[in-house]
């Protein structure tokens, strides 16, 4: 009887702490998800942004040639 206690607890501490770390990992992981998805759609506005500029630039330098 003393064994399926010390198994009943372990098991109870398990599933606290389990739920635990899931409410603290989840949003995090959510946020760095999010940092990500920030990171790439910043990259993206100045790869178009550079590539605009450098499309008038050249026309600009062909047009007083």
């Amino acid at each position: 009887m003393r064994t399926f206690a010390a198994l009943t607890v372990t098991g109870a501490v398990g599933i606290v702490l389990l739920r635990l770390l899931a409410t603290v990992i989840v949003p995090i992981f959510g946020m760095v998800l999010g940092l990500l998805a920030m990171t790439v759609k910043l990259a993206l506005v100045a790869a178009v942004v550079f590539f605009v500029y450098t499309m008038f630039k050249k026309r600009k330098e062909a047009d007083a040639a």
